[in-house]
């Protein structure tokens, strides 16, 4: 009987851990960055200059992250620990979600939350690394899958947190997680 309730409180601490994004960002040098990542980012962004470069530790994966404006719009571009590109995130305003998907999302918020307040919203690209790069160096979409990432505080019966969910393009929920922020993220007095 004890080996089965340990077994449904281990399951149970899996699932809860599963659901949540506990991460750690820290600036790096250039020089700590796969030569991998660097040469995918000048042949899409030829000619870019002054990129942040961030390493990301979160509890199953560690990624390198490149951060810049282009055109205006802030990017963020994800790659692996070998320098593959993992995805583009670009930064927009919930209004421009287009129509369909904005209304869905709506949906869901109001139908799951009393209350909720968006913090920051991303259009995420994935596909293969050429496909990304046409994207962005030829406006060309074959191949290319759409998301959006919405932080936001959501209020319910049982919860009040920061959330990060992803949608689908067209605003189906594909993933919902409670973002845990690290010990030093936290305001000390």
């Amino acid at each position: 009987m004890k080996f089965y309730i340990f077994s449904l409180i281990a399951l149970i601490g899996t699932q809860l851990v599963a659901q949540t994004k506990v991460e750690a960002e820290k600036r790096i040098d250039h020089s700590e960055v796969p030569e991998l990542a660097f040469d995918w980012l000048n042949d899409a962004y030829e000619g870019k200059k002054r990129i942040k470069w961030y390493e990301q530790q979160s509890r199953n994966k560690r990624v390198y992250e490149a951060k810049f404006k282009w055109k205006g719009k802030r990017q963020s571009i994800e790659f692996d620990t070998i320098g593959n590109i993992i995805n583009i995130e670009i930064q927009l305003k919930f209004r421009d979600i287009p129509k369909k998907a904005k209304s869905t999302i709506d949906t869901y918020f109001s139908e799951n939350y009393e209350n909720y307040k968006i913090k920051k919203v991303q259009i995420q690209y994935l596909g293969k690394p050429d496909d990304l790069e046409d994207l962005i160096d030829e406006d060309e979409w074959e191949n290319i899958t759409t998301n959006y990432e919405i932080e936001f505080l959501g209020q319910s019966e049982t919860q009040n947190d920061l959330f990060e969910a992803l949608f689908n393009y067209k605003g189906k929920l594909l993933e919902i997680r409670v973002i845990e922020l690290p010990s030093s993220d936290i305001l000390k007095y």
